[in-house]
């Protein structure tokens, strides 16, 4: 488990009470060793400087004689009441010979100088002996708790339940017996400034991080609705210091470990599943946090949800008018920027759910998933240029060029070669960040919603001029699709083979096989609540009309439409924010259908 500061206080204070009767001892055993040297040892006092060279060297054994006997005094206290639930794999004769080293070594390094330094300056032997003792104490048990008995090896969540080891059974690839081995992961002591980010996803699924997820920062909550979080997130060192000759996949159920040609160094990171799941991410990796999410806690996010009952779908989602619409596309078709101007040009009757990411469930319903919306510079002609500084506008020429189509296609080709890819992206999203921002940056009167009933999904592409209905078989082939097209960069294709999830400790783990056809069937319950799915295809980027011809009947917003709350963010405030009605009299309903128990709308 990974220690706490109070369970470090409690150590230290054992280590140190231990420590004081092993002075007591250590100071018994070298008086007794003293009184048997002197009587064979001249008092330098007495005598000239071949007997205080005696009587040097007698000290000096005396207090190794000493040493023997309180180290092993010291090992017997320490390993029976404060190390006494030791890690797996720590063997008890290791451990002793371990500390029998390092005590032998600090006595000639420090000890013994300390103890020769005092006594030529005039300081009685006994109390020179105490000194040194003292002045070694801190570093013996800095290295007790970090090497001797490895207090900080074992993979922890911050909710103090250990995580479990995989036995060898499950292990499939490149596992050994060595409990440090290639697929450890070492959790650091987190830093006095770091904060514990708590995300509870409407309360769907919650996470809870070492880590700052800014995707997740409008589901970002005080205090998490359940004792323990569905993933955790923490920083760590993963696998072997030393470096590879290519990149390794530790796979087994339950079990991900992956690991670049950098060592612990690189961007390594592990991934535990169960009914929970717990991730620990290199520093590398967790200095970049977008690579943090979108490569690791996205993909996992998808399938916990998916054990619930519940499908990420890749696709934006508003409310137009009286209805919830979904639009749907590959990955930089144009999807953001049809949202962003149909929010623009009808502020009154829009409401924002989603740009990238749709949680649906079997009801037809969908919840908001308000991550930032990645914009390059024609997405910005789809809003007020001035909603950005001048900074930022000249900031976005360089981001667009890294972060656009040909930049990821570019790092896809990257990702076949024997590289450390992964490295590189966090690297690069470090020196030059996404281009990314809220919708309310971007378009200030912009409403949110957090769900909706959805009635129509648009399916755009480029292309010659089309408007064509699509059949539910076709729509969810096409969704499916394009939700896959999102997860292409790796190591997704290599961690799914791995994820393996429970519903609790007692059920059965449900494999990815298994989690895809829920996925599936998760969807086509959905579509059988949708009224119509249109295909559309536009040669100049004019989806944004032909959709707000379709479902309000004009480009324009019309009198007495329905007017949303714009300065009232009802994700924040976990509420509804319920449409009112402008001039001509109540509007129908459009209340969301109510998820299953517990679960917010």
């Amino acid at each position: 488990m990974t220690t706490s500061k109070s369970s470090t206080a409690r150590r230290a204070l054992g280590f140190g009470i231990i420590g004081a009767t092993g002075i007591a001892v250590n100071q018994l055993a070298f008086w007794l060793a003293v009184v048997v040297g002197s009587r064979f040892v001249a008092d330098p006092e007495a005598g000239g400087a071949s007997d205080a060279a005696q009587y040097n060297m007698m000290l000096t054994v005396a207090a190794i004689a000493a040493t023997q006997v309180s180290t092993v005094w010291n090992f017997v206290l320490a390993d029976r009441l404060v190390y006494r639930h030791r890690p797996p794999g720590t063997s008890r004769r290791v451990a002793f010979a371990k500390s029998w080293a390092v005590n032998n070594a600090f006595n000639l390094v420090l000890r013994v100088p300390i103890l020769l330094a005092l006594v030529w300056l005039g300081l009685n032997h006994l109390w020179a002996n105490l000194v040194a003792i003292t002045v070694i104490f801190v570093a013996r048990f800095y290295i007790s708790e970090r090497w001797i008995w490895h207090t900080r090896t074992v993979v922890a969540d911050f909710t103090d339940e250990a995580a479990t080891r995989p036995t060898k059974a499950e292990v499939l690839v490149e596992m050994n017996d060595d409990p440090l081995g290639p697929h450890m992961a070492i959790n650091l002591k987190p830093r006095r400034r770091t904060k514990l980010r708590r995300y509870s996803i409407h309360g769907l699924c919650t996470i809870l991080s070492e880590v700052k997820l800014p995707e997740l920062a409008e589901f970002e909550v005080d205090r998490l609705p359940c004792k323990h979080a569905d993933i955790t997130v923490r920083r760590g060192y993963v696998g072997y210091r030393r470096m590879s000759t290519r990149v390794r996949a530790t796979m087994g159920p339950g079990l991900f470990v992956y690991r670049e040609h950098l060592g612990s160094l690189g961007a390594n990171f592990r991934v535990d599943l169960d009914n929970r799941t717990s991730v620990t991410v290199s520093p590398l990796l967790a200095r970049s946090h977008h690579v943090v999410y979108t490569n690791v806690v996205e993909a996992l996010l998808r399938f916990v949800l998916v054990n619930k009952g519940f499908m990420l779908l890749h696709s934006a989602t508003l409310q137009l008018g009286n209805e919830t619409i979904m639009l749907s596309a590959q990955t930089d078709t144009g999807k953001t920027g049809t949202i962003l101007r149909l929010m623009r040009e009808h502020p009154t009757i829009a409401g924002f759910l989603s740009d990238d990411m749709t949680i649906i469930n079997g009801n037809g319903v969908a919840y908001s998933f308000p991550k930032p919306l990645t914009i390059s510079s024609h997405t910005l002609r789809a809003v007020d240029n001035s909603v950005l500084s001048v900074g930022r506008r000249a900031a976005l020429a360089l981001q667009s060029r890294i972060h656009s189509k040909d930049g990821r296609t570019f790092a896809l080709f990257l990702a076949r070669l024997n590289i450390p890819i992964i490295a590189i992206n966090a690297l690069t999203q470090i020196l030059v960040p996404p281009p990314k921002y809220q919708i309310r940056t971007l378009v200030p009167t912009a409403a949110y919603r957090p769900s909706g009933q959805v009635s129509r999904i648009f399916i755009i592409g480029r292309g010659p001029a089309l408007t064509a209905p699509l059949s539910h078989d076709e729509a969810r082939r096409t969704l499916m699709a394009n939700t896959e097209d999102a997860y292409g960069f790796p190591p997704f294709s290599t961690m799914e083979q791995a994820i393996s999830l429970r519903r609790g400790r007692r059920s059965k783990r449900r494999g990815i096989d298994k989690l895809r056809q829920r996925e599936v069937e998760i969807l086509e319950k959905f579509l059988t609540h949708v009224g119509t799915v249109t295909h559309i295809q536009s040669p100049n980027f004019g989806w944004a009309d032909v959709i707000a011809g379709t479902v309000v009947g004009t480009g324009r917003p019309a009198i007495g439409a329905t007017v949303l709350e714009p300065a009232v963010d009802a994700l924040a405030e976990g509420r509804r924010t319920e449409p009112h009605v402008a001039g001509v009299g109540q509007m129908a309903d459009t209340t969301p259908a109510r998820p299953p128990d517990g679960l917010p709308a």
